[in-house]
């Protein structure tokens, strides 16, 4: 561990030009090679010997982004514990970080163990780094277990299975564990569109239904409306991508084989079964390549989805990509579900007036098929406990706590109902008009997140066919969980070739739709030709060897 947190300290004055990395000891193989300090999976504390031992203890909690009054919600907590044997002597106290800081200062509280027991840790601060190199208690044991009802109702098996990691060792075998609790009100979003509802019943257009009819009404509106676009660019990904449909027949292209970036993705073709790897794939591969992929996506499937997607660019703004990036006001706009309700809110502020409706635009989630989406099961999301905090079983009985009921939970999420918000039925909610002085705030997304414990907006409660759509993505039936889930690549033994290649990857703007068919066809040629000179096989093989190693230690 000392070794691993000279390197993270070497890294981190290296990029504050404090120290030149080498002034930093540490053996020079060890700062090269893979991890295998995770530490051993905690054992509880049953609860009748936790209540006989328990003495005060203030657990250090840090979450991202601001909280705003939660002194009277821990008063609150404190009020409804009081008589609790275990609760009465746990006592929360709260920090919060700035989203723009965040990431350097958990990377300071990893290399100084400050006094921390529980911390919010996006994807994106690292993670899969943090666990490889042991900053994480393993709370496997505090899961699936009748001591912790609370977290046994809140959490499934099946999340449970999501948030379980394989961790790689230095002999290439994987050490399974919990090194973070995911949080979570859904699995994956709906992807879709937002439209003009008041446009479509002024041209007369049919309801939107399909796709035909879709861009029917994209035709009929931008022929009449000569000051609008068809579609804004921001955040149009992956529609009709191989990305999600392809995940159907045993091809997966998982965040965590996205190693190069999202314009350049890396496609896994696994047996029937789903545990044996065929083959990984890149943007222009020769036929060999996908020769050895699943049925069906024997061609090359990554360069039809790029010709394909360019059917859209006579709707995007004609500037893109350009210095001028303020787009016209668009016919619709690509929103995944859960943004729907902001983004209304937000245009009809622009446009009073105007009036919006939702399209799912994938048919399998349109239609409310069970399993019809394939994912990880977790989001980006995370709160984790440092492996040197001695009071594990003091935030895991906290936690199992606030996760034990909807009343528990909806404290911290919402604050005190009939002072912060009030129940609408037994599934709504709505915020109470008072003073932001009082108000009580807290970026849920980085502390309370839980998909057993949801509830609606008025605006969702309101329409039920968006309800409808919310019940969906609320419903564990609708996922299957990938088999892939819980992988991450170790880029150790091939960390130049990976920036290299990414470097490349880049300087492409597929996902904007700045080229033609034939222009995409080039760039995509283009990039594969340089990669290749910079290690893409090298790391085809090293992500081969490691997802195969992981699959064989998760279906052992």
């Amino acid at each position: 561990m000392k070794t691993k947190l000279k390197k993270f300290l070497c890294l981190i004055l290296a990029g504050m030009m404090i120290l030149s990395l080498a002034a930093c000891g540490g053996n020079n193989d060890d700062s090269k090679g893979s991890s295998s300090d995770t530490p051993p999976a905690v054992t509880p504390t049953a609860p009748e010997d936790m209540a006989n031992e328990m003495e005060d203890v203030t657990i250090n909690i840090r979450v991202m982004n601001e909280f705003k009054n939660l002194d009277k919600v821990l008063a609150k907590y404190e009020e409804m514990t009081k008589d609790d044997p275990i609760l009465s002597h746990i006592h929360p106290e709260f920090t919060w970080v700035a989203g723009g800081d965040y990431k350097d200062k958990l990377t300071m509280a990893m290399v100084a163990n400050e006094d921390y027991d529980l911390m919010f840790c996006g994807s994106w601060h690292g993670l899969t780094s943090f666990m490889q190199d042991g900053n994480f208690a393993d709370l496997s044991a505090y899961f699936n277990n009748d001591s912790f009802p609370g977290l046994k109702a809140a959490f499934s098996p099946n999340f449970v299975d999501a948030m379980t990691s394989y961790v790689r060792q230095p002999d290439g075998s994987f050490k399974k564990g919990i090194y973070s609790i995911n949080l979570a009100s859904f699995y994956e979003d709906s992807r879709g569109f937002m439209y003009r509802e008041d446009l479509r019943k002024k041209y007369n257009c049919d309801p939107i239904t399909d796709r035909d009819s879709l861009f029917a009404y994209l035709d009929t509106v931008t022929a009449n409306e000569p000051d609008m676009i068809g579609v804004s660019l921001w955040n149009f990904f992956y529609i009709d991508s191989p990305v999600y449909s392809g995940k159907h027949d045993g091809v997966y292209s998982q965040d965590s084989t996205n190693i190069f970036g999202d314009q350049t993705r890396a496609f896994v073709g696994l047996s029937a079964d789903g545990k044996t790897v065929q083959n990984v794939v890149f943007p222009g591969d020769p036929q060999e390549e996908f020769d050895k992929m699943p049925s069906g996506y024997q061609y090359d499937f990554i360069t039809e989805y790029a010709v394909t997607r360019t059917d859209w660019n006579k709707y995007l703004n004609p500037n893109r990509g350009g210095t001028d990036t303020v787009e016209k006001d668009a016919v619709i706009g690509y929103c995944p579900l859960t943004e729907f309700e902001s983004k209304v809110k937000e245009a009809q502020e622009k446009i009073p007036g105007s009036e919006y409706g939702y399209y799912v635009y994938e048919d399998a989630q349109r239609n409310k098929e069970q399993g019809a989406v394939i994912c990880d099961m977790v989001t980006n999301n995370w709160l984790v406990v440092p492996e040197w905090s001695e009071k594990v079983d003091a935030v895991m009985y906290f936690l199992d706590w606030m996760f034990g009921s909807q009343e528990t939970h909806d404290l911290f999420q919402y604050g005190i109902q009939g002072e912060d918000w009030d129940a609408v039925g037994e599934e709504g909610y709505k915020q109470l008009d008072i003073s932001e002085d009082v108000k009580y705030v807290m970026p849920n997304y980085s502390f309370t997140l839980n998909p057993t414990y949801i509830r609606y907006s008025e605006f969702i409660l309101n329409d039920p066919e968006l309800k409808a759509d919310f019940d969906y993505i609320y419903d564990e039936k609708t996922y299957q969980l990938s088999p892939l889930s819980g992988f991450s690549f170790d880029t150790t033994n091939v960390d130049t070739e990976v920036a290299s290649v990414s470097a490349l990857s880049n300087e492409l703007q597929l996902n904007i739709s700045l080229y033609d068919a034939d222009e995409a066809v080039e760039k995509i040629n283009t990039w594969h030709a340089d990669a290749e000179n910079v290690g893409l096989e090298t790391v085809r093989q090293e992500l081969i060897t490691q997802l195969q190693a992981f699959l064989d230690a998760k279906n052992a």
